[in-house]
């Protein structure tokens, strides 16, 4: 369900629109209806709403400031604004939002409904592209995933069943259904041809290829969907027919079946495990050679082991500069920190594919090692503190030091965190926020902005206003800032600064009397 948020500064308006519609039967929930602009931006801070109601003149912070504030941090929300025949100008300055969708007041009730149902599909059909995307992005970075599985899996015999849940959701894994048909003499200089004549006889058919083509030492393994076996019989039958010129041998066929997919890999696993090269197949043009000697995932544990022990940042850091080094090859520090990712993640099957996908995609956007570096100075702060119920969450601890190191950003909610910065779900984080620190997030960050402006004028009292407020991340927008300030301080920053300038001249002239 999309959620759904009412701002308006008149209640009547307010409690209308929440009740006129049952907004559960066309695909909404409602979390919050909001009196004014401040206090609709700390409910989107916390709530994450996916479309917005609002009217366009409200107190503190009007409809388009409110939309110009929450689109810095979330892009992703659908406005619907509210307004009368007089306001029409202030509608058209929304079209700069990206605001599409306008009601005139009073508002009929099957235009709204409409206007939900319109925006509801949109929200479908981008969730559906999104699911499309990210569908794509696992496909372009499957091949380090079947690496890092074959490698673990060889290493980790003894703890096959672990290794094989870790991947089983991210390769797409079927739980049952699957065969495999070892090919022998199969000669290596007619591998290619032998690659691309299988995958032309699979495709025809319709049958899915689960796994690149193994191959070991004159023998090619297909790991594939087992739909029935006459396909089993056809497919015997293609591969013994076949012959290339110059081919000594002709080719011999058998079939490895297993009750679940997990134990047919079990089977490959033992069987491809006494060679030391073993040649991964993915196409007829691309093949990624194993050294079978556990090197990789060593190194990867090593790793994970030395970063993950208890320190402090600069001991990260340093021993982060020293495992993805600026000379390592770009795709090999990839390589490595997914394989280091799955690593200190070993539950991957039980987290939102979605979260594992923002950090896959992230991952891939990375130019250079040291941005790798950056984005698992994260991931293994996550995971470095995790253990000791005494210890407060380290996901908290992480967004607490990140707002005190970023409090001029106007971008800051938890959604934006959650996503682009700690790769969590947003309502996770927020009932975590809330359980650890006794209070919203947005009281949180506004009491640190506060905090951080008055120690600013203490310094700066002779400073303008809106310079104050742009370093506490309030942007341009310094009668916004000097709201919130009221809010918490009780007077406004112009109020403070002199207050702060009284007690300074009171100070100077009882030194001056002494004196």
């Amino acid at each position: 369900m999309l959620r759904l948020m009412i701002v308006d500064d008149e209640q009547i308006i307010r409690e209308t629109l929440s009740e006129i519609i049952d907004y559960k039967s066309i695909g909404y929930q409602l979390i919050g209806t909001a009196r004014n602009g401040m206090e609709a931006y700390d409910i989107i801070c916390d709530e994450y709403p996916d479309v917005v109601i609002t009217d366009i003149r409200m107190p503190i912070l009007s409809g388009l400031e409110l939309i110009e504030r929450s689109m810095k941090s979330d892009s992703k929300i659908t406005f619907i604004l509210l307004s009368g025949y007089s306001e029409f100008e202030y509608a058209k300055q929304a079209m700069q939002y990206g605001v599409r969708h306008y009601l005139l007041k009073p508002t009929d009730k099957q235009e709204l409904i409409n206007t939900l149902k319109t925006i509801y599909q949109e929200h479908y059909q981008q969730k559906k592209l999104e699911q499309e995307n990210r569908h794509r992005l696992l496909c372009q970075i499957r091949s380090p995933l079947e690496q890092c599985f074959l490698m673990e899996a060889l290493e980790n015999q003894e703890h096959f069943t672990d290794v094989f849940k870790k991947y089983q959701s991210l390769l797409a894994f079927p739980a049952a259904g699957t065969a495999a048909c070892i090919c022998s003499f199969v000669e290596k200089p007619y591998l290619q041809l032998f690659a691309a004549e299988v995958t032309r006889f699979w495709n025809d058919r319709g049958i899915t290829l689960c796994f690149p083509i193994i191959y070991t030492e004159n023998s090619a393994l297909i790991v594939f969907s087992a739909h029935n076996i006459h396909f089993q019989e056809e497919a015997q039958s293609f591969l013994e027919s076949r012959h290339f010129p110059g081919q000594s041998v002709s080719f011999d066929c058998r079939f490895l079946l297993a009750d679940s997919t997990e134990n047919l890999f079990y089977k490959i696993i033992v069987k491809i495990s006494r060679f030391e090269r073993i040649l991964m197949i993915h196409n007829p043009e691309d093949s990624y050679e194993i050294q079978n000697h556990f090197a990789f995932p060593q190194r990867v544990r090593q790793i994970k082991d030395f970063l993950c022990q208890p320190c402090d940042e600069d001991q990260l850091a340093d021993a982060l500069d020293c495992a993805f080094t600026d000379k390592l090859p770009l795709e090999t520090s990839r390589n490595q920190a997914l394989g280091l990712f799955l690593e200190i993640n070993p539950g991957s099957t039980n987290h939102s594919l979605d979260i594992a996908g923002d950090f896959f995609k992230r991952l891939y956007t990375c130019t250079s090692n040291a941005q790798i570096r950056q984005l698992m100075h994260v991931v293994l702060l996550q995971s470095n503190t995790k253990s000791g119920p005494a210890k407060p969450n380290t996901n908290i601890s992480l967004l607490k030091a990140y707002v005190d190191q970023h409090l001029d950003c106007e971008n800051l909610s938890l959604k934006w965190l959650s996503q682009n910065y700690l790769f969590v779900s947003t309502g996770y984080l927020s009932k975590l926020f809330v359980k650890e620190e006794g209070k919203r997030f947005s009281d949180y960050l506004n009491q640190r902005r506060m905090e951080e402006a008055e120690r600013l004028m203490v310094y700066y009292h002779n400073d303008n206003i809106k310079n104050i407020a742009r370093q506490v991340g309030f942007g341009s927008n310094p009668q916004y800032f000097s709201q919130v300030f009221k809010r918490y301080a009780g007077c406004t920053p112009t109020e403070y600064i002199e207050q702060l300038k009284n007690n300074l001249n009171k100070g100077r002239k009882e030194r001056e009397d002494i004196l």
